[in-house]
């Protein structure tokens, strides 16, 4: 058990290389205070030496304590510092004053872990996505198998006429509670490096599909996502629409108060975009501050009623930044799908560019539509 939990912990430190966060740290910490805390339980000379037992017990307590933390921090929770010394006395002195009576030590520490890891496994219960029902069941279940086993021990001291020969007597309840000890304690760090792990490919793929300032989708994404909603219209004859906007004299407003004002800026009209959108529409930043939405669905009419909503929300109040107010407006171009069809999503997305560039033309802070009267469901 010593050797598994150095080889997890340096295992889980070498895979994790500079991403020690989200309590990853906290659980290799636990891991080998867990192997000193068991070491100490193995060493000749220092079985029959109640201070050293009470100190394994206490550290195999804080080693709970550890795995605890690093789960809440992984749910972006904090488990209060003073919980962990509160714990290992917790068990530790009641240990210590049970010296003289061996089958009490080991019902006490039965139920005392037992419970702990039952906890474990309630909070590991309540962490959310993009954690897999498989690798969250993994983790439940490795503390669910370890509480069980904790109790079974306590219970067996209770039982056993000779609690200390039935502590360590070679026999198939030993064996079965050991084995599926030890597998518990593999599985639970596995689970818990399968969680990070999930979190991480999460975390690449949401990097590689959305805007890192506003959240929307960038345009590599969009492209894929747009072709095969615009062929789904098609398969349905259903409408389809795209907007196209973007910030009128953008350039003067970033000259004058500086490129980190103008990311603000971006970054606050994506959110008013997004306000004025459906859960199914999908917001995608195309470039500096022009950005697009498409609307499935949606005719082109509908579509210039959208548009017309974001035009007058942003135009409607000025941008506060650092408490400065700094009045926007925008323009916007519409197409939707043609009836003629097919079409690809690049030939609707120019039709909307070349609505916005109209837009631009006739004085900005409008909304421009092209083709709408052969469009789908005009």
């Amino acid at each position: 058990m010593v050797l598994t939990d150095l080889i997890l912990a340096v295992s889980l430190w070498i895979g994790a290389g500079r991403g020690m966060r989200d309590g990853l740290g906290t659980w290799i910490a636990s891991l080998l205070v867990r192997a000193s805390g068991v070491t100490i339980f193995a060493l000749d000379g220092l079985a029959a030496d109640p201070n050293a037992i009470v100190l394994a017990v206490g550290l195999v307590a804080f080693s709970m304590t550890l795995q605890a933390a690093a789960l809440l921090a992984f749910g972006g929770r904090r488990l209060p510092t003073w919980v962990h010394s509160a714990t290992f006395a917790a068990v530790a002195m009641p240990f210590l004053l049970l010296s003289g009576d061996f089958g009490a030590r080991v019902l006490f520490a039965g139920v005392a872990f037992g419970t702990m890891l039952a906890m474990l496994a309630g909070i590991t219960l309540q962490l959310q996505a993009p954690i897999s029902r498989g690798t969250r069941g993994l983790a439940i279940g490795s503390f669910a198998v370890a509480s069980i086993l904790f109790f079974l021990r306590a219970v067996g001291a209770v039982w056993s006429v000779d609690p200390l020969m039935g502590f360590i007597e070679p026999n198939l309840f030993q064996t079965l509670t050991f084995a599926g000890g030890f597998a518990a304690l593999l599985a639970s760090s596995s689970g818990v490096g399968l969680m990070h792990k999930e979190r991480a490919d999460a975390a690449a793929a949401r990097l590689a599909t959305l805007d890192p300032l506003t959240g929307a989708y960038n345009r590599r994404s969009f492209h894929e996502t747009a072709e095969r909603e615009l062929a789904r219209a098609r398969r349905a004859a259903q409408p389809l629409s795209i907007i196209i906007l973007d910030i009128d004299h953008f350039k003067a407003v970033n000259d004058k108060h500086g490129h980190k004002v103008g990311d603000e800026i971006i970054k606050t009209l994506a959110d008013i975009v997004r306000a004025q959108l459906r859960k199914e529409d999908m917001l995608v930043r195309f470039g500096g501050e022009e950005f697009c939405v498409m609307l499935p669905q949606v005719p082109g009419p509908g579509a210039v009623v959208v548009a017309g909503r974001i035009r007058k929300a942003v135009a409607s109040d000025p941008v506060i930044i650092d408490g400065r107010e700094i009045p926007l407006t925008v323009s916007l171009g519409v197409a939707a799908r043609l009836d003629e069809g097919p079409e690809s999503i690049d030939e609707l997305i120019a039709r909307a560019d070349q609505a916005l560039a109209m837009a631009k033309e006739r004085g900005r802070n409008r909304v421009v539509a092209l083709s709408l009267g052969r469009s789908i469901a005009a």
